[in-house]
């Protein structure tokens, strides 16, 4: 049927009918499945996805968005880019916005309150139908609202308002999941590096990595990134005091971890001395020695509830907030200690 159907498609722009005719199922069906819809089982949609493949068939963005008064896009606001999480994150969102007919404009605030209210104000002029938002530190969830006039928007990574929707990690428990672990190889100083900016994410693991050590009887040690040269001395002063040195080390973001790796290195302290575990997971992970144990984060299902959210604030179907929290996932290296005699406890 479908090679029938491609030689009547030469020279003339393939129709949503034509992709139906073609797949064998009614026109309704590849509408829903165009706009992303669900319903549509998994062998009718291998169906239609051939015919639209064959076809070449685009979706009239458009037109659709004329009749339904859109723009067909979709507004993605994050700090930056330069980590595996956001970089993977941003790629999900693109590709589930496009397979329901969106186009994704990014900006970014760089941690910047004012300039995030500058590219807030800036995707509506650009008339988005919605936006998700990784918000910076200290944004008021008040200011989004009086500012996007009732544009929808999704809270992604870091939660904004219990009145504004939100799609995040379950914080807490990473940082107390690679306490624990770290704990179980018997390592009774701990110490937990975090960011300069005020973020819930880093909050709630840093309390997650509190409650692991008060639980065990242990004092819970913290250094926070202000500064390059002081982290390099607070970090060796604690690695290399006398009577009770830090064995074990967990890092609250990617960013932390980047600055702990380098500190290592320019200071000569091999990572295999002591025990490491980073929340965000690097793309070099297997590739240090020993490889570095991380709690990875579900970045593709993160990103894909974000943007399946935002579709029913765009169509109106749902009424509530909701704030979703996904577990993360301890992924087993060697740097934890778990393959062979890395950062054992020395007290």
């Amino acid at each position: 049927m479908l090679v029938r159907f491609l030689c009547m498609q030469e020279n003339k722009r393939a129709t949503l009918i034509d992709v139906a005719n073609a797949a064998g199922v009614g026109a309704s069906t590849v509408s829903r499945y165009v706009r992303g819809g669900k319903s549509v089982s998994q062998r009718v949609a291998k169906r239609i996805e051939a015919a639209i493949a064959a076809l070449g068939y685009e979706p009239n963005t458009l037109a659709r968005g004329l009749r339904v008064g859109r723009s067909q896009t979709l507004g993605v606001l994050v700090p930056h880019v330069n980590n595996v999480f956001f970089g993977n994150a941003l790629r999900t969102i693109q590709m589930e916005a496009q397979r329901r007919g969106f186009t994704v404009m990014l900006l970014m605030h760089q941690e910047d309150a004012k300039l995030q209210q500058e590219q807030l104000a800036s995707l509506k002029r650009s008339r988005v139908d919605g936006i998700v938002l990784v918000p910076a530190a200290n944004t008021s969830a008040q200011a989004v609202r009086a500012l996007l006039e009732g544009t929808p928007v999704v809270a992604f990574d870091r939660p904004l308002h219990k009145t504004i929707d939100s799609i995040t990690l379950e914080n807490l428990n990473a940082g107390k999941i690679a306490t624990e672990h770290l704990l179980g190889h018997g390592h009774r100083h701990l110490l937990a590096v975090t960011g300069d900016y005020e973020l819930h994410p880093l909050e709630w693991r840093m309390k997650g990595f509190q409650r692991a050590m008060e639980s065990a009887g242990k004092t819970p040690e913290e250094i926070c990134l202000r500064d390059p040269e002081q982290l390099s001395q607070d970090l060796c002063k604690a690695l290399q005091r006398g009577r009770s040195p830090v064995t074990a080390i967990l890092s609250l973001s990617y960013s932390v971890t980047i600055s702990i790796l380098k500190v290592l290195h320019d200071r000569k302290i091999p990572l295999r001395s002591i025990a490491f575990i980073g929340i965000d997971d690097l793309e070099f992970a297997s590739l240090l020695d020993p490889e570095l144990t991380t709690i990875t984060q579900p970045t593709n299902q993160l990103a894909q509830m974000a943007v399946d959210q935002l579709m029913k604030r765009i169509e109106g179907s749902e009424e509530h907030p909701i704030r979703v929290a996904i577990p993360g996932k301890l992924t087993v290296r060697s740097s934890c200690g778990c393959r062979g005699q890395v950062g054992m406890s020395r007290a």
